[in-house]
């Protein structure tokens, strides 16, 4: 089953969440909460590893990467960011230096690097 709204498509593929922000998109609180609100009713209630490519993201404010590394790490075994470009390298940095996250976490160039990471979490 795909889900997919204003932001980002999220999708369960081999026990991983796939998470891919659209392009040029703008993350604020208000689009943060429905990210996650989207992201739980796809898992309804099992924890997953997730993959989130960030490289669509234009901007993201500090209330939504606040919620994100808090609120939005519910039912979240393990995440890794993928990244290809210098600006969303930085966001992804910011989120985790800035906030913290309470699960293991993992900025990767390549979505392989990031697979083998989260595959560590999958439940058999």
């Amino acid at each position: 089953m795909n889900v997919e709204n204003n932001f980002a498509s999220f999708w369960i593929q081999n026990g991983i969440l796939h998470f891919t922000y659209k392009k040029d998109v703008t993350i604020d609180l208000t689009a943060a909460m429905q990210i996650v609100t989207d992201r739980l009713q796809l898992q309804k209630g099992k924890f997953y590893p997730i993959l989130c490519d960030t490289r669509g993201v234009k901007s993201i404010d500090m209330n939504a990467r606040r919620y994100l590394a808090r609120e939005g790490t519910v039912f979240i075994k393990a995440v890794a960011f993928v990244q290809d470009n210098p600006l969303s390298r930085i966001f992804s940095e910011i989120y985790v230096q800035g906030n913290r996250p309470p699960i293991p976490t993992k900025i990767c160039d390549d979505t392989k690097v990031a697979l083998r990471f989260l595959n560590e979490y999958v439940s058999s």
